[in-house]
């Protein structure tokens, strides 16, 4: 059984995961062995499943697994984010967990009542489970087998820590870079869940820590990213962008790849908050993105306008003047729905809370802001500028909105230009700012008939299907001559 991370959590304990929904996957044995197998290597696993309704995609489902005929001996957390390459959907779970004993179906079936129990006991023999459907279900578990449900229900995190009662520059930042990859991740439609680094940092950390990858192994040159190798080598600023070394992970998840360095050189403490560049190769395009933080517990004081803000939209200004300068891209995958590639994320200070009376995540274009702060009426106790999350209205992105829309291409730059991606990069890494540089790109095909061997020690091997067993072994099939 699963737990969560003890102490105060930042960021991810603003976000319960309270599953809606529920599938229930039947498997053979061997097929659970492939997916534990998985698990022990990349902490998730995926399974090809029959079309689910696009509504439900990217919500939380508790997927009750059976691998033993007529009985549900598993569960764990699950999600649909995109198809699989054979067409169906692309279940992705973790946090698997055995039950104590398998749990009859049968018996679940028996104890399911409610208006809607025709749906539930359809849904128990397999496949998407509506949300009424999912309620009557785990209720029906409850009474046939407790010590089950407990353990389906331990999975299910419905409330958040209190707050951080000594919060630091430190622990904002760590859980702001945490969230700019955990972002990059969702983007780029890889399960966060690759991301095994704390949500919030240890109170016996040692001090002096640049990044959370600090405690990473893996360091490497932004020179090293195939994807940005072909740009302009006689542009200045690029040479010294590329020859900086950062700490950086790579997550794999089928054919895509992410790439993530963190550009820091200023302990954590001392950094003045966190940018995101995101880059995807596939769409050309580039997307960048500032946190700014709503001051208060819970950011009830809200946002105010400072010249460190009016400095950084100047310097964007100077990129967009750049991007204006370029020829547009009239494919179908430069289109945008604006040029605008510069966006604020609004957030509160501490983020360990419930998060039933403030926004979350808010994001708006920097040609929005500017428009927004000039129609600003609100005034501070001493008469500055002040935003707050409900002076946004309903004009604003919320995360889902922006992953969708980035992820799909619809935000963004329309070509990868070193004048304009160089220059900033620049400027970025000589600030006192965490940078994030996410690179989205596409793993290389790997040959079929040159070396049988390249798949060993592989994290995602390729699949190859065995041909059909033959109905009647050692009998020669008929032959009809014409």
């Amino acid at each position: 059984m699963t737990t969560p991370i003890a102490g105060n959590q930042y960021l991810e304990s603003r976000f319960p995961w309270i599953p809606k929904h529920g599938y229930v996957l039947m498997l053979v044995a061997d097929r659970l062995e492939e997916l534990k197998n998985d698990l022990v290597v990349s902490s998730i696993c995926s399974q090809a499943v029959p079309k689910i309704p696009m509504a439900v995609r990217r919500k939380e489902m508790l997927c009750l697994i059976s691998a033993k005929r007529g009985c549900l001996t598993h569960v764990a957390r699950s999600v649909v984010y995109y198809a699989a390459e054979s067409g169906k959907d692309k279940l992705e779970m973790w946090n698997l967990t055995q039950f104590t004993k398998p749990v009859s179906i049968a018996r679940i079936r028996k104890k399911i009542e409610g208006k809607q129990g025709w749906r539930a006991r359809k849904a128990i023999d397999g496949g998407h489970v509506s949300s009424a459907a999912f309620d009557l279900i785990m209720a029906a578990l409850r009474e046939a087998d407790p010590d089950a449900v407990k353990l389906a229900e331990g999975l299910i995190n419905r409330s958040s820590l209190p707050l951080d009662p000594t919060p630091t520059n430190a622990k904002m930042n760590w859980a702001y870079q945490r969230d700019a990859v955990v972002t990059s991740l969702e983007i780029a439609g890889i399960p966060k869940e690759q991301l095994r680094i704390d949500s919030q940092l240890d109170e016996n950390a040692p001090g002096g820590l640049t990044s959370i990858f600090d405690t990473d192994e893996t360091v490497t040159t932004i020179e090293d990213l195939a994807i940005l190798q072909d740009l302009d080598d006689t542009n200045e600023d690029w040479i010294l962008v590329k020859r900086q070394h950062y700490p950086a992970k790579t997550f794999i998840n089928g054919e895509t790849k992410l790439t993530v360095i963190l550009a820091n050189k200023l302990p954590l403490e001392t950094q003045l908050g966190v940018d995101l560049v995101y880059v995807n190769e596939t769409m050309k395009s580039v997307v960048f993105v500032q946190y700014k933080m709503f001051a208060g517990a819970d950011g009830e004081d809200g946002y105010r306008p400072n010249d460190q803000l009016a400095i950084e939209i100047a310097r964007m200004d100077v990129a967009a003047a750049t991007l204006v300068e370029v020829a547009a891209d009239e494919s179908c995958d430069g289109y945008r729905f604006g040029s605008d590639p510069f966006f604020l994320k609004f957030c509160s200070k501490l983020l360990s809370h419930d998060t039933g009376s403030h926004v979350p995540d808010i994001y708006v274009p920097v040609s929005y802001w500017k428009r927004l702060i000039k129609a600003v009426t609100g005034k501070g106790k001493k008469g500055g500028t002040v935003v707050h999350a409900e002076t946004f209205g309903r004009r604003y992105f919320t995360p889902t909105h922006f992953i969708e829309m980035v992820a799909r291409g619809w935000a963004g730059t329309s070509a990868l230009q070193t004048d304009v991606l160089a220059p900033y990069l620049k400027d970025m890494l000589a600030g006192k700012k965490g940078v994030v540089l996410a690179i989205k790109s596409l793993l290389p095909v790997n040959p079929t008939d040159e070396n049988e061997n390249e798949d060993e020690g592989n994290l995602n091997p390729r699949r190859v299907a065995k041909p059909n067993k033959p109905r009647y072994p050692g009998k020669k099939p008929k032959t009809v001559e014409i």
